[in-house]
């Protein structure tokens, strides 16, 4: 559905007033170009101003074994994070980005800006999608959105995948999505796609519903352009897996993370709310007295994860649906505690609360109100997302990337409701 289209999103709550809503409307559909600007130089500065304030520290572990390994790659040629042993522990997407960055004499302020660059990018991408699948004020309310949505802003100021992982994905999307598609297109998709997997190999999984939706969509022409696609992400994905064999003798797909957060998401210690911070310690001294790598670790701690499914078979339903339940929740238990506090929490509430509350009205009104095709794949891809987490573990970083498809959803939405008003008045 684009802007063209007729609306036929319902009308919003009557509590508002319909004279201020209609002012905003207006605002939000004529002052779309203005507003854009206003949000991404807001985040800018104020990303700018931030990542000043942080300097140098890293306040979480995954955040120094990135650096660590963006220095490496950048100062030896290896990919390593002690500086002596190789590793394929975590994905090489990311750290590889930085090190370009480092290469040329990047500090880690400088690394936290090129997040807060890829966040505005995102901005504007989103405003993109908006403006030509629904409306230039759904534009307008979901670039705001983003911003009153400060956890992202938070997860920018860290060396995590996660803002790289926001920007790219919609990019994918923003090119799949244009009617007229060529070749090169979809080559493109593929190339960023195969980046995107090797920063973040979740999405192997996205891509997979990407290319059902666009079959499905498109038809033949969409199969053999996702044919492409999925051929040219391929290409570095195999590389890389290459590379994890030459070095230890054993296949591991991008990195050897996976079997340890199975157990991490099915031990006898888990929780619906546990993080990566178990006390594995039992399971390491078994494999360290093996002389196992770190390949060959990882799959004994999946086989370790299948044994206690196999042997917990309602404990193990249960919990993945409590885990299922928890991907929705606004807090998570830190391993950090330092970084946890209740108005961190009591911020989340107030922000994910309404937009998840408005998501599900969304969807409650899917039998009346068609949603367009963006809707359906943000849709898709936000809950399949949480249906394959919940077999792991389920925390509110992982799930980021997917909270800017749900903004998309609620903008589209309170979009109509706003244009429903105006024509009204």
């Amino acid at each position: 559905m684009n802007a063209n289209q007729p609306d036929n999103t319902p009308n919003g709550p009557g509590i508002l007033d319909r004279t201020l809503v209609v002012r905003l409307g207006r605002i939000a559909e004529h002052r779309t170009h203005a507003i854009l600007v206003t949000v991404v130089s807001v985040v800018m500065l104020a990303g700018i101003g931030y990542s000043i304030y942080l300097g140098n520290t890293l306040r979480y572990p995954d955040e120094r074994d990135d650096y660590h390994l963006a220095v490496n790659i950048a100062t030896e040629g290896r990919f390593t994070v002690d500086g002596e042993n190789l590793t394929a522990f975590r994905p090489p997407g990311y750290p590889g980005l930085l090190a370009l960055l480092v290469r040329c004499g990047a500090s880690i302020v400088h690394l936290r800006v090129l997040n807060f660059l890829a966040m505005s990018f995102g901005i504007y991408l989103l405003h993109k999608l908006m403006k030509t699948h629904s409306s230039a004020c759904a534009a307008s309310i979901g670039a705001v959105l983003v911003l009153c949505y400060p956890v992202l802003f938070y997860t920018a100021g860290t060396l995590y995948p996660q803002t790289i992982s926001i920007c790219l994905f919609l990019l994918i999307v923003t090119l799949l999505m244009r009617k007229e598609k060529r070749i090169r297109a979809y080559v493109l998709c593929g190339v960023l796609f195969g980046f995107l997997i090797l920063a973040a190999p979740f999405f192997t999984f996205v891509l997979g519903v990407c290319a059902a939706f666009f079959v499905v969509l498109d038809g033949k022409r969409g199969a053999k352009g996702m044919a492409i696609t999925i051929g040219v992400a391929a290409l570095p994905i195999g590389v890389w897996c290459v590379r994890n064999y030459m070095v230890f003798g054993a296949f591991s797909y991008i990195s050897c993370n996976s079997g340890l957060n199975l157990l991490f998401g099915n031990s006898p210690e888990t929780t619906p709310n546990t993080g990566a911070w178990l006390d594995m310690s039992e399971y390491n001294r078994e494999a360290a007295a093996l002389g196992m790598n770190e390949v060959v670790r990882d799959a004994f701690y999946r086989s370790k994860a299948v044994e206690y499914m196999v042997d917990n078979k309602l404990r193990t339903a249960t919990l993945y649906f409590k885990k299922l339940l928890n991907y929705f929740n606004y807090t998570n238990t830190l391993g950090e505690q330092g970084e946890s506090s209740r108005m961190k929490d009591l911020v989340m509430l107030l922000t994910y609360g309404p937009l998840l509350a408005l998501f599900v009205v969304r969807l409650l009104l899917v039998r009346w109100h068609k949603p367009s095709d963006l809707e359906v794949l943000f849709v898709v891809v936000y809950f399949t997302s949480a249906l394959i987490y919940a077999a792991f573990i389920t925390r509110i970083r992982l799930r980021l990337p997917f909270d800017v498809l749900l903004i998309g959803v609620v903008a589209s939405f309170l979009g109509g409701v706003v244009r429903q008003r105006i024509c009204k008045s």
